[in-house]
């Protein structure tokens, strides 16, 4: 799902010109190009700003010029003393970023663990960083499983490393597929139920807003909702825990907020069994002025994952309930988490 939610939110001309994100200098410095990940440690440290050491993030979408990068490695990173980053994709998607700040970690003896922001390895990141094997797998490990509890805990690990003595619980693997509402109750006192489907990678980084939103409108409509949570409708391992919930929990209706095509080689989905109508909800990847002042409403890539390809499944097209919107900076970690942010009268329709 990290590239569903890492939805370009800029526009292209302000992507290609240099920014300064006039930051400050940290202990800690981690950059990502994914949303969830920044939301989720912006989270995680505030629950511990007390002892763990000071700390900076930033999304690497807003330092895509090579002049963005230089005034960010010279303002903030050169005077930290961790500096974490999670690309999307190897080392060449941000190639220029990686070897500026591996060259300067060198230089000054600052940590530098350079992750994947997928699936695939790439050795050249382990090569560009400044921290031993084993470290860089724990780091690595941390923000796979994802997660406010897991990056809490990457943060004690990342304090100790530059002398802290605070100690950290290995990360903890979250299940494929978790459930919002309660799944033991059958009887949804006899309303009709209602199943919203998220990523699990939303939940993780306590970015529902939106969902919750539905799901309260739901219950005001005389429905009985249940949010479940997958990695992805595809994910082999969410098949059969999802067809079993299905199966026992009989919904009445589907609202999908998941993205792309979840068929089958056989032409099926995992959420055909239920037999019952699904909408396809959007979540979107844009800021609300973008889509208010376009004339095609929703940007190419809404259009595409949360359009063109989930009506192959033969799901419904409703409409967009919430946009991208960036918070307010919080003053300690000079930064501002982006969030799916719901608009009222559309979750209502």
């Amino acid at each position: 799902a990290m590239h569903v939610l890492a939805t370009q939110l800029a526009t292209l001309e302000e992507a290609d010109a240099a920014v300064d994100l006039g930051q400050s200098p940290g202990e800690v410095v981690v950059l990502s190009f994914s949303d969830s990940d920044l939301s989720a440690l912006a989270a995680a440290w505030r629950e511990e700003a007390d002892v763990l050491p000071t700390l900076r993030l930033a999304s690497l979408k807003k330092l895509r010029h090579p002049m963005s990068v230089d005034l960010h490695v010279e303002s903030v990173v050169a005077h930290a003393k961790l500096v974490i980053v999670r690309g999307l994709g190897g080392l060449d998607y941000w190639r220029y970023g990686f070897e500026h700040i591996g060259d300067a970690a060198r230089e000054r003896g600052i940590l530098f663990a350079a992750l994947p922001g997928d699936d695939r390895p790439d050795p050249r990141l382990a090569a560009v960083s400044t921290i031993a094997a084993d470290r860089l797998a724990r780091l690595d490990a941390y923000f796979r499983a994802g997660g406010v509890d897991n990056l809490r805990q990457a943060l004690r690990y990342g304090a100790s490393l530059i002398g802290r003595d605070l100690d950290a619980a290995p990360p903890v693997a979250v299940g494929p597929l978790s459930t919002i509402g309660d799944p033991a109750d059958d009887s949804a006192d006899g309303r009709p139920r209602a199943l919203v489907v998220l990523y699990r990678a939303n939940l993780m980084s306590a970015d529902i807003a939106p969902v919750t939103a539905l799901m309260q409108a739901l219950d005001a409509e005389g429905l009985a909702p249940l949010g479940v949570a997958v990695s992805s409708l595809k994910d082999p391992a969410v098949q059969a825990p999802l067809a079993a919930l299905l199966a026992g929990r009989r919904p009445a209706i589907i609202l999908n907020t998941t993205a792309f095509s979840a068929l089958r080689d056989d032409d099926t989905t995992v959420l055909d069994a239920a037999d019952v109508p699904v909408l396809q909800v959007v979540l979107s990847g844009s800021a609300r002025e973008a889509w208010a002042e376009s004339g095609r409403g929703l940007a190419p890539a809404d259009l595409a994952m949360n359009v063109v390809l989930p009506e192959l499944d033969g799901r419904l097209l409703t409409r967009a309930i919430s946009f991208k919107e960036e918070a307010t900076a919080d003053p300690r970690l000079e930064f501002g988490s982006v969030r799916h942010e719901p608009v009222a009268d559309r979750v209502e329709y």
